[in-house]
């Protein structure tokens, strides 16, 4: 245990040993703090998932960086998990690899043997490519709470870039133009109404500004009830 007090960690080193292959063996440490009423549980595991790494054992999982998931009471996901594009059979057949953290390209040497499959990679990363830029440049204008949000809702991921499925990419790049429309029309709204109205819908909603907006459905709302308000000032 190193640290002080109850923010302590516990320390562990399993030995993990491949005696079905007799390839040897491997050993690795993990911790977590000693707050955590698990904390041996919750090290060991580590550690020993440490330990089959060395081995190749889901070492693909340090490929790529973590995708938001909702967790319940027990810590387990709320909704099934949705594979990458490249975890799956039909990915792998098209060509898809997993880009590797800091790395600017997936791996397309490894199909340079077989023309179409090259082509269709080439063809499939242009398509990700030319979808995660038009998402980015949308950054700007959406804010980065409304930006955030959709990229956690639509897609689980914090940037685009994580995201190798075209078709989930095409929904995100639709959802935010959906957003980028609906901002203007609140901006549009506001001209009418004044700041004052949007002031008192935000506040309704608990929110202390627009840039606490997060989701389509509560942009929708302020649209429509700023509409609203524009409505009966005509009248």
């Amino acid at each position: 245990m190193t640290g002080g007090g109850r923010k302590g960690r516990v320390l562990t080193r399993p030995f993990l040993v491949q005696s079905l292959l007799v390839l040897g063996s491997h050993s690795a440490t993990g911790e977590e703090w000693t707050d955590n009423d698990n904390a041996g549980t919750s090290a060991e595991a580590q550690a020993f998932k440490r330990s089959c790494a060395c081995f190749g054992l889901g070492r693909y999982l340090y490929d790529f960086e973590g995708i938001w998931v909702d967790l319940d009471e027990r810590k387990r996901p709320k909704t099934a998990l949705k594979l990458f594009g490249w975890a799956t059979p039909e990915g792998w057949r098209q060509g898809l690899r997993p880009e590797r953290i800091g790395a600017g390209s997936t791996n397309s040497g490894s199909m340079s043997g077989n023309p179409d499959r090259t082509e269709n990679q080439q063809s499939t990363q242009a398509d990700l490519a030319d979808l995660v830029r038009q998402i980015e440049a949308l950054e700007k204008a959406l804010g980065k709470g409304l930006y955030r949000g959709l990229l956690k809702a639509v897609a689980r991921v914090w940037k685009p870039s994580q995201v190798q499925d075209v078709v989930v990419l095409r929904k995100l790049l639709a959802h935010m133009q959906a957003a980028e429309r609906g901002l203007q029309r609140m901006e549009a709204a506001v001209g009418r109404t004044g700041p004052e109205a949007l002031a008192q819908i935000l506040g309704s909603l608990g929110l202390d500004s627009i840039e606490r907006i997060d989701n389509l459905q509560t942009l929708k709302e302020i649209v429509f009830k700023l509409v609203e308000v524009s409505a009966e000032a005509t009248h």
